[in-house]
C-alpha cells in the first residue's frame, strides 16, 4: 500500500467517524429518525460518497457506502443512554447544513461535532427542576385546580423531575426510576391532601405532578417516524413511550388506592 492509498483510507475513514457521530449525537438527544438518515446521507454525499445508505433505529446505526476507491464500507454503532435536548439536534443541523454548503471542511465540521457531544445541558439542574415544578403547577391549574393545588402540585412535580434523574443514575433501568419517581411524587400530593383535605384536590394535584415524565416527546417522534415509513424505529419509540405511561399510571393507581 503506498502513501496515497493510506492517506485515501483514512480520509474514508474519518468520513465514516464524522458522519457516524453526527448521527450518534441527535439520535441520542431525541430527534426523529428520518431526520438522522437524512444528516448523514447529506454529509456522506457532500464529502464525495457514493451508493449512501443509514439504517437507523433508537439503540443502533448501521451506515454504509462506497468510498473514492469503490470499496464499500459498513459501520454499526451500538446505543446506549438517550435523553431529551434538541439544543444539540439542532447544532448538528447547523453543522451538517454548513458542511454540505462547503462553508466548512470536514476536519471543522468533526472537530464542532465532538465539541458539541462533549456539552452538558445550557441549563444548571436546580433551573431544570424548578421549571418542571412550574410546569406542574400551571397544568394543575389549567385542568382546573386552585391556586392553592398549585403549591403542592409544583413541589411534587420538581421531586418527581429530580428523583427520576437521580435515581437512574442509581439503577439506569428507565421503568424502575420513573416508577419510584412517580410514586415519590403522589405520596406528596396525598400528603398534602390528609393536611389540607378541605381546600386541595388529589386528582388533580397528582395530574400536574405527573407531566415532567409525561412521554410527549417520545410519543411525537413514533408517530413521525410511522408516517414517515420507518416502521421499526416508530414502533420502538412507541413502546419506549407505552412503558413510560405505564410506570406513571401504576404509581398513580398505587397512591390513589391508599
Amino acid at each position: 500500500m503506498d502513501v496515497r492509498d493510506a492517506t485515501d483510507m483514512e480520509s474514508n475513514n474519518y468520513v465514516m467517524e464524522t458522519c457516524l457521530l453526527a448521527g450518534e449525537i441527535m439520535i441520542k438527544n431525541g430527534a426523529e429518525t428520518y431526520r438522522v438518515e437524512e444528516t448523514m446521507n447529506r454529509m456522506a454525499y457532500a464529502a464525495g460518497m457514493k451508493s449512501v445508505h443509514s439504517f437507523v433505529t433508537p439503540t443502533s446505526i448501521i451506515f454504509s457506502f462506497k468510498d473514492h476507491g469503490e470499496v464499500d464500507r459498513t459501520r454499526m454503532v451500538r446505543l446506549g443512554e438517550r435523553t431529551i435536548n434538541l439544543n444539540k439536534v439542532t447544532m448538528v443541523n447547523e453543522v451538517s447544513r454548513h458542511f454540505v454548503a462547503d462553508k466548512i471542511s470536514l476536519t471543522e465540521a468533526h472537530d464542532k461535532l465532538v465539541e458539541i457531544s462533549s456539552q452538558k445541558f445550557q441549563y444548571p439542574d436546580w433551573l431544570l427542576n424548578v421549571a418542571a415544578g412550574l410546569g406542574s403547577g400551571s397544568f394543575a391549574v389549567l385542568i382546573g385546580g386552585t391556586f392553592l393545588d398549585f403549591i403542592p402540585s409544583a413541589i411534587a412535580g420538581a421531586i418527581v423531575f429530580a428523583s427520576s434523574n437521580y435515581l437512574y443514575r442509581l439503577l439506569p433501568i428507565t421503568f424502575f426510576a420513573e416508577f419510584a419517581a412517580s410514586f415519590l411524587g403522589g405520596m406528596f400530593t396525598l400528603i398534602a391532601s390528609w393536611v389540607f383535605p378541605a381546600h386541595l384536590q388529589l386528582g388533580v394535584m397528582i395530574i400536574g405532578a405527573m407531566i415532567p415524565l409525561f412521554p410527549g416527546v417520545a410519543l411525537t417522534n413514533s408517530v413521525r417516524d410511522l408516517m414517515a415509513g420507518d416502521l421499526m424505529a416508530g414502533v420502538a419509540r412507541g413502546v419506549e413511550a407505552g412503558l413510560s405511561a405505564l410506570a406513571v399510571a401504576v404509581a398513580a393507581a398505587i397512591v390513589l388506592s391508599l
